[in-house]
């Protein structure tokens, strides 16, 4: 997967998580968990598990507030099928489980790539792209908050 600008800040965040380049996980048992439930994990879902999935990549030092990406859909999202069609609805496409972003909040990506985390009434874009939100999650964009009210989610 392509990071956004070659980021050192990523690349380092990534080393410390455990990531190193082709890593490949089997996937399959989170595939089946959440296809027993509803979901239908499409393929850049299945490829950003395979390659990051169990990895909680955590902020540069430096970025405040700190934050993190835990990527374990499972763990984080098997109880929130409806969250996701919700969420796939208000953005018109198909939305799969990522993990946890900030050890709170559940997150998903779009098929075509979007990122956001999710709570009661507030969603976060955290890119349109999953390495978007990598950068994003690591070194911030010093624009302070990316949260904006959804009162849609309930």
């Amino acid at each position: 997967m392509t990071l956004p600008n070659d980021s050192r800040a990523v690349r380092e965040a990534l080393r410390r998580a455990g990531w190193t380049e082709g890593r490949q996980v089997d996937v399959s048992h989170w595939v089946e968990e959440l296809e027993a439930v509803g979901y239908r994990p499409h393929p850049l879902a299945r490829r950003i598990w395979s390659e990051y999935g169990g990895l909680t990549v955590r902020s540069a030092p430096e970025r405040e507030p700190g934050s993190s990406l835990y990527i374990d859909p499972v763990d984080a999202c098997i109880d929130s099928f409806e969250e996701s069609v919700t969420i796939g609805d208000r953005y018109g496409e198909d939305f799969s489980p990522l993990g946890m972003w900030s050890s709170q909040f559940r997150s998903y990506v779009s098929a075509s790539g979007t990122v956001v985390a999710v709570t009661v009434r507030t969603v976060w874009d955290l890119g349109a792209s999953f390495a978007e939100a990598l950068a994003y999650t690591v070194e911030g964009d010093g624009r302070g908050s990316r949260a904006r009210r959804a009162d849609w989610l309930g």
